[in-house]
């Protein structure tokens, strides 16, 4: 092999190391745009579901998860609905949830953000994607109710 090869081929494998890192530096830096997007959900929540019922979500962020603690207040009784862990890991993009009821059902889902202001969720059976059960959207763009 002539030293002229060498080189060219030298310089041909840096320039791919170069691109590679860049590629990685992007994928990085979305996904810490996308976890930031998720930190939007966090704090107290209040939604109205009818006259008496009142919906009450406690979310909390703990490293790249979050917890949340959904109250229902009944004719004035608050009583614990069900619980709702999701996570972001990074190596796959998009948010991964997993939600309990107090009789021990479940249900799992993979949701990501469609815009900045719109959160597309989409329920599965035990994180397949091919098993969809159903779809949400939730809506940044209206005045939420913040407590």
């Amino acid at each position: 092999m002539t030293m002229e090869k060498i080189v060219l081929k030298t310089v041909f494998f840096i320039f791919l190391l170069f691109i590679s890192n860049g590629i990685q530096a992007q994928n990085a830096a979305s996904n810490l745009a996308r976890l930031k997007l998720g930190q939007r959900f966090v704090g107290t929540w209040q939604q109205d579901l009818h006259k008496d019922y009142i919906e009450i979500l406690e979310n909390q962020q703990y490293g790249n998860a979050f917890l949340e603690n959904i109250y229902l207040i009944i004719n004035g009784k608050k009583s614990l609905s069900y619980i709702n862990n999701y996570c972001f890991p990074s190596e796959e993009g998009k948010y991964k949830g997993f939600v309990v009821w107090t009789n021990g059902s479940y249900m799992t889902w993979i949701g990501s953000f469609v815009t900045e202001e719109k959160f597309s969720v989409n329920f599965v059976k035990n994180f397949n994607p091919e098993s969809s059960v159903g779809e949400m959207e939730i809506n940044f763009d209206t005045q939420p109710i913040i407590l």
